[in-house]
């Protein structure tokens, strides 16, 4: 029987532990957002300007799922190019946009090129807020219809 409630009390308290972790995020002032107010426990600001935000777990987890599709919606806003469609990877290292060969074409590779930096800017906006940012985010745009790559940029913060 002692057994038992020592097995019990040791899972209570693991999960006490478990619960009460914190998440701590530190950001740039360039990549400040304040959609992350909602979710933080504590925010401070350094002499630098740099946001150190504070999550429990959950609100972490809400954050960042809320967080990305935020972002993936509002960098497809940029998206011109019609035949479209997009691709994140879940943590947001590399976007593949497919555009129809007759788009490439009416736009042209530089307008796509200016296209693809803003899009890459916005999900950098979304990497530097989480816990592990790579600082480097790849924007692919290949051909719609067969995958042929058009090019590549890469957005570093």
């Amino acid at each position: 029987m002692k057994k038992v409630i020592y097995a019990t009390l040791a899972v209570v308290m693991l999960a006490a532990l478990l619960t009460g972790c914190k998440v701590k995020t530190t950001v740039e002032p360039k990549y400040v957002d304040d959609f992350v107010n909602d979710y933080a426990n504590e925010t401070t600001v350094d002499d630098a300007g740099n946001v150190t935000y504070k999550f429990d777990n959950k609100k972490y987890d809400e954050f960042i799922v809320d967080y990305y599709e935020e972002v993936k919606e509002e960098s497809r806003l940029e998206i011109k190019s019609s035949g479209q469609y997009s691709y994140y990877n879940p943590d947001i290292t590399e976007i593949i946009v497919g555009i129809t060969p007759e788009s490439y074409e009416e736009l042209g590779e530089e307008a796509l090129k200016e296209e693809a930096q803003k899009i890459g800017e916005a999900a950098m906006k979304y990497q530097m807020n989480t816990k592990n940012p790579t600082g480097e985010i790849s924007v692919i745009y290949r051909n719609a219809n067969t995958s042929e790559e058009y090019f590549e940029i890469i957005v570093k913060a």
